[in-house]
């Protein structure tokens, strides 16, 4: 299967300073791929890279046959990459139902199908859409945070520790969310802390340690790696 996204050998980070180094991943189509590793190891820097938020000094990045290595984010997200970061990612004043307009901005005409898409996925936002996000749950604002991304009908999702804090009820459901996104045709790209659950869910998976490549395969054979095991899962 061709790649959707590939990063190769990418070199950058923040000013000055470079966090990932020679860094290669992809992304196929319909595909979830998960990056894991332990803290400091670049792995939301190795996201914002793919939206465009990083200085990159090495290597290139191509989505869907065009090359995207020095592309702005606007741009990136007109392409079909939505990013739903880890924090301050919903309008928490706003309704649901006014973040989910929010989030077809790029879109002119009627969003209606947008909608029914989104609720289809999310059918307990549907029926609070007039709540204020705020007032939610955490695993209920980060449904939020999904469901405004995907009213772009991105090509790419990429979402960044998206269980983070949650319970594990809401943790199994967002990754249930993730694998039915993916059904849709939506290729997605996480980066998540609970290693061993992301691993079991995904496709594929990278492992990186200071801003390199350690290892890759699929979810299963990382998880049998015992030196995966030792070093990144907790033995």
């Amino acid at each position: 299967m061709s790649a959707l996204l590939s990063m190769e050998h990418l070199t950058g980070g923040y000013g000055e300073a470079d966090i990932l180094h020679d860094v290669s991943m992809s992304v196929s189509q319909d595909e979830i791929v998960v990056i894991v590793g332990p803290n400091g190891a670049g792995k939301s820097t190795a996201m914002k890279s793919v939206f465009g938020l990083l200085t990159i000094r090495g290597g290139k990045m191509q989505f869907d046959g065009d090359d995207i290595t020095a592309w702005a984010p606007n741009r990136i997200v007109q392409r079909g990459i939505c990013y739903v970061p880890q924090v301050d990612n919903i309008f928490r004043e706003m309704s649901i139902q006014e973040n989910l307009e929010m989030g077809g901005f790029l879109k002119t005409g009627d969003l209606s199908a947008s909608y029914d898409r989104v609720y289809e996925l999310f059918p307990d936002l549907k029926e609070r859409r007039k709540t204020l996000a705020g007032s939610l749950s955490g695993g209920q604002r980060q449904m939020v945070a999904m469901g405004r991304a995907l009213m772009l009908d991105p090509k790419l999702l990429l979402l960044d520790e998206p269980t983070a804090g949650l319970s594990p009820k809401y943790m199994e459901q967002i990754f249930q969310i993730c694998r039915d996104v993916r059904d849709t045709g939506v290729a997605i790209l996480l980066v998540e802390q609970h290693a061993k659950q992301a691993l079991a869910f995904a496709d594929r998976g990278y492992v990186l340690a200071a801003g390199k490549n350690r290892h890759e395969g699929t979810g299963a054979d990382l998880l049998a790696d015992r030196e995966v095991a030792e070093m990144f899962l907790g033995g």
